[in-house]
């Protein structure tokens, strides 16, 4: 309790305008903290300390019956193999980490594709393990990306899947074919209308 007489003795002779003021910069430090942008790019690393893997792409040996098997999601209507699937051992937290060979080179994003399809993976492992994933990892080979489990990237995921549904359905879509969008699209010069050749 000392920490506590000691916050007392400094409030004590503060006047309201000092106290708002302390408020305001204790408040912006745990928004600054906590709110935060929803991804950032770190240099490409290996390990996730404190976690055990809990699932993989590939088939596993002894005890790892579910690595391999395709993880289905029937709340969201998504199937999927995420590559990786770690859990905290303390909170048991979920970490899905997602390795792509290319290069990412200067850009500050991940490419769009690999963004949406770690974002699929949150619901995918939420509705799978029953719990909220709070970040993600896409690894390329020279820079990764931690994604956070944002309400917005939620939104932004769900928005594309029912636009990918319908355009299933109806057989009509808009493309947003520029440069950035489609310069990494495998359709790029190939079957795409919008590409060029």
């Amino acid at each position: 309790m000392e920490w506590l007489e000691s916050w007392k003795s400094l409030l004590e002779y503060r006047t309201a305008a000092e106290l708002a003021g302390i408020a305001v910069v204790l408040l912006l430090c745990l928004f600054l903290r906590r709110g935060g942008r929803r991804l950032r790019k770190l240099p490409a690393r290996d390990t996730l300390r404190g976690y055990t893997l809990i699932y993989a792409d590939q088939k596993g040996g002894a005890g790892q019956e579910d690595f391999g098997k395709l993880l289905y999601s029937a709340r969201y209507g998504l199937q999927g193999k995420p590559d990786y699937v770690f859990r905290s051992r303390l909170g048991g937290r979920i970490v899905p980490v997602e390795l792509k060979s290319g290069r990412i080179g200067d850009a500050l994003e991940p490419h769009r594709g690999d963004y949406l399809q770690l974002a699929a993976y949150f619901l995918l492992l939420e509705d799978v393990y029953g719990k909220r994933p709070r970040f993600g990892r896409l690894v390329y080979a020279d820079y990764m990306f931690e994604v956070r489990n944002t309400a917005g990237v939620r939104r932004e995921v769900l928005r594309t899947m029912a636009e990918m549904r319908r355009m299933l359905e109806t057989g009509e879509g808009h493309a947003e074919s520029s440069f950035v969008h489609c310069r990494h699209c495998v359709c790029n010069g190939t079957v795409c209308e919008f590409s060029e050749r």
